[in-house]
């Protein structure tokens, strides 16, 4: 796998988004990668086929109008084309075509003419050569924002998606793209723009088309072999019983109470601890955090002038044979505190989970405790002068007595599932 696709896949799990959890999940599981048909690149191996020894490009650096014509014709893709259909610039699948074939390293321009790269000589014998060479290009893309939309996408057509374009909005929203003028989110026109690049590869090879669907089995299999490599995920492990604790989790100064019932790992670290609760409790991890058992603390502190741990090695099961009780501290700013209660020892999943549960997390960055108890009194009073301005900040309406624990289990199991292996790209 390739190290920017590994960091995309990382960062959309620490987001704990529950439906881009779903697509990576889906995208995983969704059976073996690589496509049976080696000859769904012939657009690509023809077309550089056909330069020959090179093609000499008009003036103003387009394809002879006879070739553009004769690749419309090739494929008939003149069949469904308004247009002429012999001009570059004017013929959307031969400027794509040529465009791609340029950023999967197939051709070149030099001196005028449009040239096959030499891999791209060496692969027009080799169709199955020239998929694996496809695969390992994608996502396409010449800036950073183009790449992560072109992995979304590919996750989403992996997953069998047929809303690849709401994915791809949703997944740059939550790895924190923004317009540089108006500073919200991209909009389905940027998102369009991004993953044409990736998309167009697709389209090309017939795989997809803009008016339709982007679910097909060939489209998904292409795109799991492009994010994961062409060999079957190993069989999940069955689920093995170990030794767990039930933790009952509060926050501290709201009231009515927040409060989680789980069961985790006596094996789990304290590091991994911090993301289990996270989810639990429904945080976003975007500030740092501690936990505090009597004078030692662990966690994201620096300078700190008592006496400091190691949460990346101290377990659960470390914590429990000292204390009954400790503390878990979030957003410094805010100052989020919650008790952690240990109970007895139980025996459970490899897997976190949670038990029970009452009310919803407060929002990120609303102030802490008193900031959260203006916020919910503003937001249950029309006639406060805040109302308006809070509600449009908090995205419309929020409940602070929802809890669903069948979703928090789903995060947790998608998040501690063990990531499947595959071949190093």
């Amino acid at each position: 796998m390739r190290s920017d696709v590994a960091e995309v896949l990382e960062r959309l799990r620490d987001v704990r988004d529950l439906d881009l959890l779903r697509v990576l999940d889906q995208a995983l599981s969704s059976g073996e990668a690589g496509s049976s048909d080696p000859d769904v690149v012939e657009p690509y191996r023809w077309f550089v086929a056909r330069l020959g020894a090179g093609v000499t490009l008009t003036a103003a650096g387009y394809l002879p109008p006879a070739l553009v014509s004769e690749t419309m014709q090739r494929f008939g893709w003149d069949a469904d084309w308004i247009g002429a259909g012999n001009r570059e610039d004017l013929t959307g699948p031969v400027r794509d075509l040529r465009s791609s074939a340029r950023q999967l390293g197939l051709v070149r321009v030099y001196r005028g003419r449009l040239l096959p790269t030499a891999a791209g000589r060496r692969l027009t014998e080799n169709s199955a050569g020239l998929l694996e060479h496809i695969t390992r290009r994608l996502p396409l893309g010449t800036s950073e924002a183009e790449q992560q939309a072109g992995v979304l996408w590919l996750l989403a057509v992996a997953a069998g998606r047929s809303d690849a374009l709401q994915v791809v909005g949703r997944g740059l929203a939550a790895l924190g793209w923004v317009d540089r003028v108006t500073r919200r989110s991209v909009d389905s026109t940027d998102v369009t723009l991004l993953v044409h690049p990736t998309r167009m590869v697709f389209e090309r090879l017939g795989l997809t088309r803009r008016r339709r669907s982007e679910s097909s089995e060939r489209a998904s299999a292409l795109a799991r072999a492009a994010l994961f490599g062409d060999e079957p995920a190993d069989s999940p492990a069955p689920p093995v019983q170990t030794s767990a604790r039930e933790l009952t989790v509060t926050l501290i100064d709201v009231d009515p109470p927040v409060w989680r019932r789980i069961v985790v790992p006596e094996s789990l670290t304290l590091r991994a601890l911090h993301g289990v609760l996270q989810t639990a409790m429904g945080w976003r991890d975007a500030h740092l955090h501690l936990f505090r058992v009597g004078q030692v603390v662990y966690g994201d502190v620096e300078d700190f002038p008592g006496e400091l741990g190691d949460e990346e090695v101290t377990t659960l099961g470390d914590l429990a044979a000292r204390t009954g009780e400790f503390t878990y501290e979030y957003d410094f700013g805010d100052g989020w505190e919650h008790r952690v209660q240990v109970g007895g020892r139980t025996s459970a999943s490899g897997t976190p989970h949670c038990l029970d549960g009452a009310r919803a997390c407060p929002p990120e960055d609303c102030g802490g405790a008193p900031g959260y108890e203006r916020l919910l009194a503003a937001l249950a009073d029309p006639a406060d002068p805040e109302h308006a301005e809070l509600t449009e900040w908090i995205g419309g309406g929020f409940d602070p007595e929802a809890f669903d624990v069948g979703a928090v289990n789903e995060v947790l199991a998608t998040l501690h599932r063990r990531p499947r292996q595959r071949r190093r790209r």
